[in-house]
């Protein structure tokens, strides 16, 4: 326990977003089960309200109709289980609306706490809750004692809810056998219903006060030791040595792909000491393509691999640059330079004794 109180006080800095993404990821999330059943609760009732007179009504009429049936009909070992299903059937009928919006509201409340947060991780088995040890630890914990407390309040809220609307009727109670059916029913529906209204209010602060302390409680468990914080920033910005690495390595990547596409060139336009184009074209081909590129020191690679492979390398400053700047590797040249690259073209194909014959070089 002393080691746990240590660790928690060095918990100092705030969660980052990762951790608390983390959290999420495992389902722990700040969720306040009274809050859900305060809005169970209340709907329930809500709907009651509008819901009792045509439910009154269908129960009244349901046990009318049965009676008459028993009276009409002998029950017997044979027919029972038809009589008793069929009744049930009905029944459940008549209260399954009920069921369906508490159950509704139950989810809903708690999807919109958890801002429709799923994990699977929460319903894993944890074997180490069999550990009688821990579970006795958990007796004595904090979260036992907060649980004890929510426990008091609720029921110290009910009673004295109870009390004060109770005790009002309670002298008007005998006056009650002297009235019809239908007024009874009517006085301690109105009676009931105030009394889970405000019992509702009360317990909807208690749910308030919960998942306050809930929220504070999982704040302070995310947050992160000066360590902690220090070992994540290294894993999000890489280690300076191995960024450099892995960008010498695309470097380097990037330099070897450039001067293999050199090799099938047709052309190296060039500026000719800051850029080299490489252009590749034949005939047929709508236009030529930009299939490598390079400034400064890859640039003159490239022309050094294209001496080697024999290919014709031109100068020519404003066209170097303009390719290089506005045309990316893979793409056909702009039309706005077909003009000055058809004539490239046509010198490097009269260099290397190609015959067009009949066709133009149209690029």
């Amino acid at each position: 326990m002393a080691e746990e109180e240590k660790s928690n006080d060095d918990r100092t800095e705030e969660a980052s977003p990762e951790r608390r993404e983390e959290f999420r990821e495992r389902g722990q999330i700040a969720v306040s089960r009274e809050l859900t059943s305060v809005a169970v609760l209340a709907s329930v009732v809500g709907l009651l309200i509008i819901y009792i007179p045509h439910l009154a009504d269908k129960l009244q009429k349901l046990i009318l109709n049965y009676l008459q049936s028993i009276s009409d009909t002998r029950i017997s070992s044979t027919n029972f289980a038809e009589f008793f299903f069929s009744l049930m059937k009905k029944y459940l009928g008549i209260i399954l609306p009920l069921f369906a919006v508490s159950s509704i509201i139950a989810i809903a409340v708690t999807m919109l706490q958890t801002k429709f947060n799923w994990s699977w991780k929460r319903i894993k088995p944890d074997f180490g809750r069999l550990n009688p040890i821990k579970g006795m630890a958990r007796f004595v914990s904090m979260s036992s004692l907060v649980e004890l407390a929510k426990g008091i309040m609720k029921l110290s809220a009910v009673g004295v809810v109870s009390y004060f609307i109770l005790e009002k009727v309670w002298s008007y109670s005998p006056s009650l056998l002297n009235m019809p059916l239908d007024s009874v029913w009517g006085y301690w529906g109105s009676t009931t219903q105030k009394l889970f209204w405000q019992v509702s209010i009360l317990l909807l602060v208690v749910a308030i006060l919960d998942y306050g302390y809930n929220f504070f409680s999982l704040e302070k468990k995310m947050r992160m030791t000066k360590q902690e914080v220090k070992e994540e920033l290294k894993r999000r910005e890489v280690d300076p040595h191995i960024k450099a690495r892995i960008k010498r390595m695309q470097r380097d990547l990037s330099t070897r792909r450039m001067l293999d596409a050199t090799r099938n060139a047709t052309v190296i336009v060039t500026n000719p000491e800051h850029f080299a184009v490489a252009l590749k074209y034949e005939l047929g081909m709508p236009a030529p393509v930009v299939i490598a590129k390079g400034m400064d020191f890859l640039a003159q690679r490239m022309k050094v691999v294209a001496r080697e492979n024999d290919i014709p390398i031109v100068e020519n400053k404003p066209l170097a640059r303009t390719l290089y700047k506005i045309t990316p590797v893979g793409a056909t040249i702009p039309e706005s330079l077909y003009k000055t690259v058809s004539g490239v073209i046509k010198y490097v194909f009269k260099l290397k004794g190609i015959k067009i014959g009949s066709k133009k070089v149209t690029v």
